[in-house]
């Protein structure tokens, strides 16, 4: 930084005192003299950063002198870890504000300076925050990412969204902003335009596919992000959309009744309160459409029932049966991924006998028609979403009931590698969904709806009690190579789905294939009334 050179030379020609030159020098004010809130202008340089920086925020320790204004340039905050703490258009939902409202006052936080903050500098921090921590040049943190994993908070109605690359949560959005509550279960799937102009999120108890926008320039919160909704439609689960038709496919939760919702649904993604088109399949009496997959072409549909014993693809335009394939038994079928070219595909399916959770190989030729080729034991128990990885073949797989992910390679049919979660109370707890290796790390999102995990900080609900660990799920990041945990992203209750976009396209069409989560089946794999 100039300003610490400048600084430092000082010290070294000069023999300046550093505690007399160095605030007189360098600060336009002292904050002591100026009552915030009546400061309407949100102003980086002329405010918020002599403001940081004169109460040495980011300090490591605990200190009642300023910080150097030179080291609280807006460039330098955002690309540093200090920038994790602060999420663009949520003042509430960034650590910076959480860390001195949402803890107990004898809590242990990285920043202690913070506390420093007088309740006028916090108020104006947190109108900075919201109208999108801009600097001086009105650009917004973080808006230049190109591989973003959209999270699904589904207990806590929001959407975190996260740079893969920084590894660090960007944006918030948070449906009651747009008029969906959607208790006890909101966003659980996403799928997206490839320019990302917009993402459509399946609300389950909202009984709707919410279409919203995919900027990060605009507040999520801004009634231009919302950009429309689907009719009701019971329970939506997971989601495909084919791009060159404009057609949506919608499956169902496992929070929907089998004996009112036996339909997948198919929306215009231009015209979402249109009437649907709907494809019954032939379980519909004991069972529902869970698994859900789309060639890449766009011709063939994959789907099974959340409970049953058969697997299915369908023509995509006409809704018609093309191939029904026995699976020997019933088996709790959770989830699809279509692999590179759309000759092949993997389902996870646990089952009800008891024997070993597996993922299951299939083909699919020139005509749509599913042959089953082959099966592998996953190591764990309850395979959940699987997703494939950016190597186009390895499927990464979610054991939600050992707390594990298997690597599965698809062209060997062997597993390359179990990571295990690294101790009794770590983070990988009930996992649901991947993200694929993105920059040395690949990711899950863990529900800890048992609260086996304890998240860093006891943060306190509004009444001033600690919240349960429950209150609390994940995303971890992981070694690929070497399972090692790399780190973990707090998020709220229940995060489910967990899905990639980057720029210039879906890793082989990963979009397109993915199925929602569940919970059924297996004597030892008790219904949980909370995994819907």
């Amino acid at each position: 930084m100039l300003t610490s050179f400048l600084f430092a030379a000082c010290l070294t020609l000069f023999g300046c005192d550093p505690v007399e030159s160095e605030p007189r020098g360098l600060f336009p004010f002292s904050p002591d003299t100026l009552d915030f809130d009546q400061i309407q202008l949100i102003d980086y340089s002329d405010y918020v950063q002599p403001l940081l920086a004169h109460r040495n925020v980011f300090a490591p320790v605990v200190g009642t002198g300023p910080g150097l204004l030179g080291d609280y340039e807006w460039a330098d905050i955002f690309d540093s870890t200090w920038g994790e703490t602060i999420v663009p258009f949520d003042a509430d939902g960034s650590l910076f504000i959480r860390f001195i409202e949402d803890l107990p006052g004898d809590a242990e936080i990285p920043y202690p300076n913070l506390r420093n903050l007088e309740e006028d500098e916090i108020r104006y921090l947190k109108r900075w925050i919201e109208a999108g921590a801009v600097n001086d040049d009105g650009e917004i943190p973080f808006a230049d990412s190109e591989h973003l994993l959209y999270a699904a908070v589904q207990g806590a109605n929001y959407v975190a969204i996260i740079d893969a690359s920084r590894r660090q949560i960007i944006r918030n959005i948070y449906f009651a902003d747009h008029g969906f509550e959607c208790a006890p279960n909101g966003p659980h799937y996403m799928v997206f335009e490839p320019d990302r102009s917009a993402v459509y999120v399946s609300l389950v108890n909202c009984n709707t596919v919410a279409k919203i926008s995919g900027s990060l320039t605009m507040d999520p919160s801004d009634e231009a992000y919302f950009l429309g909704a689907t009719r009701s439609f019971t329970t939506p689960g997971m989601m495909a959309l084919d791009t060159n038709t404009n057609r949506l496919y919608v499956g169902r939760s496992t929070a929907s009744l089998p004996s009112t919702t036996p339909t997948i649904g198919v929306f215009d993604s231009e015209n979402l309160d249109g009437e649907p088109i709907e494809y019954p399949i032939p379980e519909a009496g004991t069972s529902f459409p869970h698994a859900l997959g789309l060639s890449p072409d766009g011709r063939f549909l994959l789907t099974a029932p959340l409970t049953g014993q058969d697997a299915y693809s369908f023509d995509a335009m006409t809704g018609d049966i093309i191939s029904r394939v026995s699976l020997g038994g019933v088996s709790e079928l959770v989830h699809f991924s279509i692999l590179p070219g759309g000759t092949s595909a993997t389902l996870t399916a646990n089952p009800a006998d008891g024997s070993a959770d597996k993922v299951l190989f299939f083909s699919i030729d020139e005509e749509g028609t599913l042959e089953l080729t082959g099966s592998i034991a996953t190591d764990g128990e309850r395979a959940w979403h699987a997703h494939l990885d950016s190597d186009g073949e390895t499927v990464l797989v979610p054991n939600r009931a050992s707390n594990s992910v298997s690597l599965i390679n698809v062209p060997t049919e062997t597993i390359r590698l179990v990571v295990e979660n690294p101790s009794d109370n770590g983070p990988i707890v009930l996992p649901h969904s991947p993200g694929p290796t993105h920059a040395g790390a690949f990711f899950v999102s863990n529900s800890n709806l048992n609260g086996m995990w304890t998240p860093p900080y006891p943060f306190l609900d509004g009444s001033g009690n600690p919240l349960p660990n429950d209150a609390f799920g994940n995303v971890a990041a992981l070694d690929p190579e070497t399972g090692e945990l790399l780190k973990v992203l707090t998020l709220g209750h229940y995060p489910s789905g967990l899905e990639h976009w980057h720029q210039g396209g879906h890793h082989h069409g990963m979009q397109q294939v993915d199925p929602e989560h569940n919970d059924h089946q297996h004597e030892e794999h008790q219904h949980d009334e909370h995994d819907h």
